[in-house]
């Protein structure tokens, strides 16, 4: 990441989008900054960057805890996600049967 202080402080307008690298298509600000039940995506502040100020704007907005994590902690790899679905899918057919 570059130093990105010369950009604007807030967030562009809903119309405005990036290329999302984990669903693959357009995003805007608002989706990203809540798409991680409420609070944003780790990939955020990669993604708008460029845009605006974002760590600044995130950093006054949300809470220590949440910030840290959101962006501190990495999110799972997909194969662990893979397995966390795989594993609750069996305890729900168990249950079924």
């Amino acid at each position: 990441m570059t130093d990105n202080k010369d950009l604007p402080t807030d967030p562009p307008s809903d119309e405005v989008t990036v290329r999302c690298p984990r669903l693959g298509h357009q995003i805007n600000f608002p989706y990203c900054r809540s798409e991680n039940s409420g609070i944003p995506c780790f990939k955020t502040l990669d993604c708008w960057y460029n845009t605006f100020n974002v760590h600044d704007y995130l950093k006054d907005k949300l809470s220590k805890e949440d910030f840290e994590n959101a962006f501190q902690e990495k999110g799972k790899p997909k194969v662990f996600s893979l397995m966390d679905l795989i594993e609750q899918a069996k305890k729900k057919k168990g249950k079924q049967d």
